[in-house]
């Protein structure tokens, strides 16, 4: 007689598979209605005629939010590539579903004092957010250099090859490159090809930094995080691991610093729009 194989462990991955799917989607719908209508408030501020009125320039900021989604519903339709597969009914749906988020997330804004107040709240913390995680994550680069010394002395003098080691150097230069990009562009430390830049007087270059960032930096963060979603779930759901039994089973872990990748990128990002603005309205940054 055959024992049949117990059914818990197949209900413990379908549950565990539930869970990641609702995580999945409660982090998408935090991306896109709470991290991406936030990330416009220094762009609305250039709209304001009078920043002492909340209403209106809550009201400003959520307009400029509907349009700029607008543009992006528009550049989806006209990208065959980009196609969800969803039915006229489900978009409309899951566009209401936003619609209500950000309209929670802008009554919260109005009571914290308006979107100018929230935004002056917003750019110190994110930069001590990205600058706190960009300098613990440098202390890597020692420990690499240590740990890559070892890997080539027990390699080439004991005649020992040690798996583990060796991938913990790949972890560890990923998280260096995913973790302190923020950090790298937030100093300035990043390499910039450029002209004029260099030498424009103080507003042009706040103009630049504005336009670089949301015509460039913020759509690719969100498709980074958009597409990058996914993949890390499914690296989740069966918790990958390394090829070699002796190497480090969290691949997962090392995928799931994708997305934190964009949204510290798009904090970094949300500092120096916020800088510009201010630049730009006469203000010392």
């Amino acid at each position: 007689m055959f024992r049949k194989r117990p059914i818990w462990p197949r209900a413990a991955d379908i549950l565990r598979s539930d869970v990641l799917e609702l995580t999945g989607d409660i982090l998408n719908w935090a991306a896109a209605g709470v991290l991406f209508p936030l990330l416009l408030l220094p762009l609305a501020r250039c709209f304001y005629a009078d920043e002492t009125h909340r209403f209106y320039n809550t009201a400003i900021w959520y307009i400029t939010y509907g349009v700029v989604f607008l543009i992006g519903v528009w550049f989806v339709i006209l990208v065959p590539r980009l196609n969800t597969g969803q039915s006229f009914a489900e978009a409309f749906s899951a566009s209401l579903t936003n619609q209500a988020i950000v309209l929670l997330v802008a009554a919260i804004v109005f009571i914290l004092g308006g979107p100018q107040r929230v935004g002056r709240l917003l750019a110190p913390l994110f930069g001590v957010i990205v600058q706190l995680t960009g300098r613990a994550v440098m202390w890597l680069l020692l420990v690499m250099a240590l740990v890559q010394f070892a890997v080539v002395l027990l390699r080439y003098v004991f005649g020992v090859n040690e798996i583990f080691m060796q991938e913990s150097i790949t972890y560890m230069h990923g998280a260096i490159f995913l973790l302190a990009a923020g950090y790298a562009l937030l100093t300035n430390d990043h390499v910039r090809v450029d002209i004029f830049y260099r030498d424009a007087p103080p507003k042009r270059k706040a103009i630049v930094d504005l336009l670089g960032t949301y015509l460039f930096l913020f759509p690719v963060c969100l498709i980074i995080l958009w597409t990058a979603s996914p993949y890390v779930a499914r690296s989740w759901a069966f918790f990958e691991g390394s090829a070699d039994t002796s190497g480090i089973q969290g691949v997962f872990l090392l995928k799931s610093l994708i997305p934190a990748f964009a949204v510290l990128l798009s904090m970094a990002g949300f500092v120096i729009a916020h800088k510009a603005v201010e630049t730009l309205k006469g203000r010392s940054g």
